[in-house]
Parts: C-alpha cells; sequence; structure tokens
C-alpha cells in the first residue's frame, strides 16, 4: 500500500508539474498569435484578456499530449533511480507498479472531464464574444431553447429579435418564424410572422407573412399587411446559425443531453453532439492507455540513444491513437461509423494494445 502511494504521489506530481509547464508555453504561443492577429484594432490589455480565456480550450485540447509527456517523465526518472529494479528485487510484480499510476490516470481523466470541460465551455463562451464586440462590433446573438431557436441581429441603431419553433438539418429553411423590430431608442416599431423563412446571400424570404405595425395610437390589426411573399434584409446566413450552434466545445458535458433534446426538438442535426458527448465519457479511459503508451518503452534501464529511441517510439504510438481516435469521430459525425463503434472501442482498445507491449517488453 505504501508503495502504491508513493507512486501515485509522485506520478500526480509530474503531471501537476508537466500541466502548468504546458499552460505557460501555450498561453505566451496564444499572446504571441493574438498579439499578430489583432495588435492593429485592439489594445494590449484587451488582448492579453482574450489569451486568458482562450488558454483552457488550447491546454484541453492537448491534455493527451500532457498525460504522455508526464507518463514517459515518470517512467524514466524512476528508471534512472532505479526504483523499478529495487521493486523487481524485492519480488513485486512491476505490474503492480503501474496500478497506482493507471488508477491516477483515471482520476485525472475524470476530474478533467468534471471541472475543466464546463470551464473551457465557459471561457470559450466568453472568448467569442469578446472577439466579436472588440474586432467586429455588435454581430448576431444565438440560442436554442424549449421554445425554439432564438437569434437577435443588429443593424446600425435598429435591432430584431428572431424566433423559430423549427429549421432543418442544414437551417437553410426555418418554420413558424416571429420577427420582433426595435428602433433606436429599443421600442418594438413592427411585429412579423411567417410560415417559413428562407435563408439567402444577404437576406431573407418570408413565405406567408403578416406583418403588424406597433405605433402609439394605432391600431396593429386593423393596420396589418399580408404577403404571399416578403424580402428582408439580413446579415444572418445558414453558415453562421449552424456554425455558432455546431461550436460543441462550447456545450458543457453536464448540459451535453439537455442541450441535444432541445436541437432535436428544433430540428438541427444533433450528431456532433453525441459524438462529443461519448468522446467525452470515453476520455477518462484514453488518457489512461496514454500512461500505459508512455511507460510500455521506458520502464527498462536505458540510455544514450536507446532512450531516445524508446522516447520516440513512445511518442509516436501515442500519436497514432490519438489520430486514429479523432478519425473514427469523423466518420461517426458523417455517419460513416456507429457512434458508440467510434468512441469507445479506440480508447479502450489503446488500453488493450498498450498491455501488449508492456508484456512483450517485459516479458518477450
Amino acid at each position: 500500500m505504501t508503495l502504491h502511494l508513493y507512486f501515485g504521489k509522485k506520478y500526480l506530481i509530474t503531471i501537476l508539474t508537466t500541466f502548468i509547464i504546458m499552460v505557460l508555453i501555450t498561453f505566451l504561443v496564444d499572446l504571441v498569435e493574438h498579439s499578430r492577429r489583432f495588435s492593429s484594432s485592439v489594445n494590449f490589455k484587451s488582448i492579453f484578456f482574450l489569451t486568458s480565456l482562450n488558454v483552457s480550450k488550447s491546454i484541453y485540447e492537448i491534455i493527451d499530449l500532457i498525460i504522455l509527456i508526464s507518463s514517459i517523465s515518470f517512467f524514466i526518472s524512476i528508471s534512472k533511480t532505479s526504483e523499478l529494479i529495487i521493486v523487481r528485487g524485492a519480488g513485486r510484480s512491476v505490474y503492480k507498479t503501474l496500478l497506482a499510476p493507471f488508477i491516477v490516470g483515471l482520476l485525472v481523466g475524470i476530474m478533467l472531464i468534471a471541472l475543466l470541460n464546463p470551464l473551457v465551455a465557459s471561457t470559450s463562451k466568453s472568448y467569442l464574444n469578446m472577439k466579436e464586440h472588440l474586432i467586429k462590433g455588435d454581430r448576431a446573438v444565438f440560442s436554442v431553447g424549449s421554445e425554439g431557436l432564438w437569434l437577435r441581429q443588429r443593424d446600425n441603431a435598429k435591432q430584431s429579435v428572431i424566433r423559430a419553433t423549427l429549421a432543418n438539418v442544414d437551417a437553410s429553411i426555418l418554420y413558424g418564424v416571429t420577427i420582433i423590430s426595435l428602433d433606436e431608442k429599443g421600442s418594438v416599431f413592427r411585429r412579423i410572422e411567417a410560415e417559413s423563412a428562407n435563408i439567402l446571400k444577404n437576406s431573407w424570404r418570408l413565405n406567408q407573412v403578416k406583418i403588424w405595425p406597433i405605433k402609439k395610437g394605432i391600431n396593429s390589426e386593423k393596420n396589418s399587411v399580408f404577403f404571399e411573399k416578403f424580402l428582408m434584409e439580413s446579415d444572418i446566413t445558414k453558415e453562421d446559425i449552424t456554425e455558432k450552434i455546431g461550436e460543441s466545445h462550447m456545450v458543457s458535458i453536464w448540459n451535453l443531453p439537455s442541450y441535444i433534446a432541445q436541437l432535436k426538438a428544433v430540428g438541427l442535426s444533433v450528431r456532433k453532439y453525441e459524438v462529443r458527448f461519448h468522446s467525452e465519457l470515453s476520455h477518462p479511459i484514453f488518457l489512461a492507455a496514454m500512461m500505459l503508451v508512455g511507460c510500455a518503452f521506458t520502464m527498462k534501464k536505458i540510455t544514450g540513444t536507446r532512450q531516445g529511441l524508446a522516447i520516440i517510439l513512445s511518442t509516436l504510438i501515442g500519436f497514432g491513437f490519438f489520430y486514429v481516435r479523432n478519425l473514427a469521430e469523423l466518420l461517426a459525425e458523417g455517419n460513416q461509423l456507429n457512434l458508440i463503434a467510434a468512441t469507445w472501442i479506440p480508447a479502450i482498445s489503446s488500453i488493450l494494445i498498450s498491455l501488449g507491449l508492456i508484456l512483450h517488453m517485459e516479458d518477450g
């Protein structure tokens, strides 16, 4: 038990150290990139804040690499100090030595999903909103709720609030459309209801439209007009809707099930979100596999070029697992692979392959 605690604590410290180093490196790289892209339009304080908001997403994207590097560093360090040789000499199986780091890897993965994933979702939304406000000015706002799809667009000083009860899969047609138009003072001056809206470039074509003018002293119903077709200028495109709603990393794993249900009710495609949900659930298993890959070639005491070769092999295999997992998820998003098979099999098979490599290196 004491040995388990010792190796588990040492591996956890290695993960935290690697994590902090990677956060600093990622922050500096992001800061340089944001400065290069936005220095002409915003000040350094805003760039620094933008980078701070984006760093959690950047770290979350490379968390597999962090675990792999931590594992390689950990097992090289205990090999150099001959701790594994001492454990073997005491008659203890090397596989029992792997138990503590494996459990730590699983627990770290669970903690990342439970805590870091919601943080990434929150900061990603704040990052996008702030970037558009600072660089592009006010633009359309999108949200999906139990009552349908909600949009807001601003045209100079005027703005419109739009609600649609349903949409087709690619968001090129909205159904049950209601548009409330507000003037420069924020007062409602027009209400539009349409059976459907075809989203075109720089405009919407509304079908079966009724328009009520809203003004003090007039009867809105009496002055309402009906059109078979009505063309309305709008800078909201179907790409805007699908891209903004399609950012699955902007939804916390805790909110994904309800969000998927809301998207299904509206009529939009939910495949990307379902893949993301199962991918996050299987992520701790994949992180544990990264730990096993890191130790497969570095557990034995090796020096010189052989050590460098062991590190390269571990890294290449880890990247191989990572790309196979990403490829499977992309195929699942395109309905080319079964959802469960694409998200769970790569994680489980990565562990089995890693265990096979360890058995071969130790007993082969």
